[in-house]
């Protein structure tokens, strides 16, 4: 996969889940989240959360077929739009149609939302190369 370069990228990407010692469970939720306690601490970053929702054993799967028309979605969401487009960018790159979650609260349900996906992923005997799609249907 190749190695992401880009000018505009100031600040991380946020792409941990903030779990107890015992990986049963989240120790923030609802009214906070990992990504929001990392711009906290580190208030010049401009964070994205993003790629927390994918498991990394499928990223060199959705890289090779990036070509494709129909790409697996991975939603990412923050509150500062130039460090968005970048992110978007790197998603689009790596093989994702990127989906904007909105600002960065939001991921207060895309972490838990990991939580199904690592549960599919890890735990169904099929294996962890799993990617989700969203498709907008109507008008």
């Amino acid at each position: 996969m190749p190695r992401h370069s880009c000018s505009r990228c100031t600040g991380p990407a946020s792409i941990s889940l903030p779990m107890n010692k015992s990986d049963t469970a989240l120790v923030i939720g609802r009214s906070s989240s990992g990504a929001e306690e990392l711009a906290k601490k580190v208030r010049t970053a401009r964070v994205v959360a993003a790629f927390g929702t994918v498991p990394s054993e499928v990223l060199f799967s959705v890289f090779a077929a990036r070509r494709k028309s129909r790409r697996p979605s991975l939603v990412y969401c923050g509150d500062d739009r130039d460090a968005k487009e970048s992110v978007a960018t790197l998603i689009r790159d790596v093989g994702f149609d990127p989906v904007d979650a909105g600002p960065l609260r939001m991921a207060r349900y895309t972490e838990p939302f990991t939580l199904l996906i690592a549960q599919l992923a890890y735990e169904s005997g099929e294996g962890p190369e799993l990617a989700y799609r969203f498709e907008r249907f109507g008008e």
